[in-house]
């Protein structure tokens, strides 16, 4: 019988979150997730550069360290540097592709929204 009453609660709990998803409406919806994905753009745009520059940097030093030190360590060092500079290329891979995926998905809304970000 307990939960039966713990059922009847969560049912009755999501039939009243109904009312308020259908009233925020699907163009309202869409334009609060074309804004989050414009600012995900942004945020993308302004940290992953600087990101994938660290991530270089820290490619030669790991590289240049490794060299100094026996054979053994070499190679983890040389792993270590291709790691970071794979991750460095990802990374201005994604920025480069952050605008075309922003364009992409704001546009797969139904009906005739369009939005374009700052």
């Amino acid at each position: 019988m307990r939960n039966n009453a713990k059922m009847a609660l969560v049912l009755i709990l999501l039939s009243l979150q109904t009312p308020v998803f259908a009233a925020v409406g699907v163009g309202t919806m869409a334009t609060n997730i074309a804004l989050a994905l414009c600012q995900f753009q942004t945020l993308v745009y302004t940290v992953l550069p600087s990101l994938s520059l660290i991530m270089f940097l820290f490619a030669g030093l790991a590289y240049a360290s490794g060299q100094v030190f026996g054979s053994e360590m070499r190679a983890k060092a040389q792993g270590w540097a291709m790691s970071l500079l794979v991750g460095g290329i990802i990374g201005i891979f994604l920025a480069v592709l952050a605008p075309i995926l922003v364009k992409i998905f704001t546009q797969m809304s139904p009906g005739t929204f369009t939005f374009s970000c700052p």
